[in-house]
């Protein structure tokens, strides 16, 4: 008896022939003449590759390194090119480099000392970003507690701060944003109190390279100088700290699924940003995103699927000091803004939870209609809308283009990001797992609806803050 024709290779006898064809027709897998399955059938299929072969923990290993991927370091590069290898071996089209120019900031050794009798050395403490070497004898001076260093906090204590260094909690606001109020009041510097007890949390603090410190300091360390500040005590510290800023040249990696048809020319951009400090592995920030994408794009490569859009793939460097490669894209891409149906941020994903847009209130209905089809994921049923601009997604927002986010579970390990702690270890290895998933039936839909289901706003003026 005669068969359909089946695109699975040949089979060893035609009982089998028939009894694995009838299974695959019921699936909705495979049709007469093999055309293109059905996007449902194209979904569970994604799910499935996901869940039954992924590669994310392989390729998060691989990411996680010793030393981290600070943009245009030796890490960074072999990252850069680990990705590109990935992308080629699991087939993508146009995979290549696009390089872009920023500085590089380091810090070598970071001393902060409270000048008791005698003096004594804070463990743990480490310069925030872009803060260049000190004079060689520090910078000494005594110490103004000011809370979380909400804009009401400094307001409340202009001058209480003059001529010393500010001394904020975690929270509350952006540790840049907290600079440049503590230096528009004659503060000398930062001294940002983690909110992790025994290790200190970096990040950004000046836009470029700048000689007034700012350092993080454990939560154990600046609870003990809090009470001695509140208990009316002078407290006065040297901060000194050596670093290096350097011109780099790092890459943005792009890889693609490309469209057919009509709509090829219109883009979905997953993205994640590549680089992270150097403190650790930068396995939670942001390794973690950019094993997801790589796990996404392996998966959405390996079905049998021709989007009606291009799928387009990109990991961004210099994200941790100020957004740089994302920014270098939008750029260099001003020209396919228009054409960019939506660009999904990958930072820190963890175990999918929610999503959320960035102020386009027409893609909501698409985003509730999928939520209510990925039921087994338990994704909260209302959609998020954020306006936040710390991650790669802030350069798109602020073109107009719509941004989404898929929101996680990052299990205690979350804690560590940003510290000596980000490791391969705290990563919840299952959970992210489930995020790839998520993601490749989303891209998928995005891909093939019709019609688009978002819209390109006026570009707004934001400042973008960094992460």
């Amino acid at each position: 008896m005669a068969t359909s024709p089946v695109c699975v290779g040949r089979l060893r006898s035609s009982s089998t022939s028939q009894r694995y064809a009838i299974m695959l027709l019921s699936a909705g897998i495979l049709a007469p003449g093999c055309h293109q399955p059905t996007g449902d059938a194209i979904d569970r299929q994604l799910i499935g590759e996901v869940m039954m072969n992924s590669e994310f923990s392989e390729n998060l290993r691989a990411l996680a390194m010793p030393g981290g991927r600070l943009s245009g370091s030796d890490n960074a590069h072999l990252a850069e090119r680990l990705v590109a290898d990935k992308l080629r071996e699991y087939g993508l089209s146009n995979v290549h480099f696009e390089p872009f120019e920023m500085t590089t900031w380091q810090d070598r050794s970071t001393k902060v000392s409270v000048l008791d009798h005698p003096p004594f050395e804070v463990e743990g403490a480490l310069s925030l970003g872009n803060c260049l070497t000190t004079p060689p004898e520090g910078i000494t001076a005594e110490l103004a507690y000011i809370g979380q260093g909400s804009a009401e906090d400094f307001e409340n204590h202009a001058e209480a701060i003059r001529g010393k260094f500010a001394m904020a909690r975690e929270g509350g606001g952006h540790r840049s944003r907290k600079m440049s109020m503590a230096l528009e009041r004659g503060a000398v510097g930062l001294i940002h109190v983690s909110r992790l007890p025994d290790l200190a949390r970096v990040g950004q603090c000046h836009p470029q390279p700048s000689p007034e410190p700012g350092v993080a300091i454990p939560g154990d360390a600046g609870a003990k100088l809090i009470e001695r500040l509140e208990a009316g005590q002078t407290v006065r510290v040297n901060v000194h700290i050596e670093a290096d800023a350097w011109a780099a040249r790092p890459n943005n990696v792009v890889g693609e699924i490309p469209g057919t048809g009509p709509l090829a020319g219109e883009l979905v951009i997953l993205g994640a940003h590549l680089d992270s400090w150097h403190l650790a592995e930068g396995a939670i920030d942001n390794g973690n995103g950019s094993a997801t994408i790589l796990e996404t794009a392996r998966a959405l490569a390996s079905v049998d699927w021709r989007p009606k859009r291009t799928v387009r793939f990109v990991w961004f460097m210099g994200e941790e000091h100020g957004l740089h490669g994302s920014r270098a894209y939008v750029e260099q891409h001003a020209e396919e803004l228009d054409n960019i149906v939506a660009m999904i941020n990958v930072d820190m994903p963890g175990a999918p939870r929610k999503l959320f847009t960035f102020g386009h209130a027409e893609v909501v209905d698409f985003l509730k209609d999928f939520q209510q089809d990925m039921a087994g994921f338990r994704l909260s049923e209302k959609i998020g809308n954020a306006s936040w601009t710390a991650s790669d997604h802030a350069a798109f927002m602020k073109q107009g283009v719509c941004a989404l986010s898929l929101s996680g579970d990052l299990g205690p390990g979350v804690k560590f990001y940003h510290s000596t702690g980000d490791t391969y270890e705290q990563v919840d290895l299952r959970g992210t797992t489930q995020s790839a998933a998520v993601l490749a039936v989303l891209v998928r839909r995005l891909a093939d609806a019709e019609p688009r289901p978002t819209v390109r706003l006026e570009p707004t003026g934001d400042e973008m803050s960094t992460h």
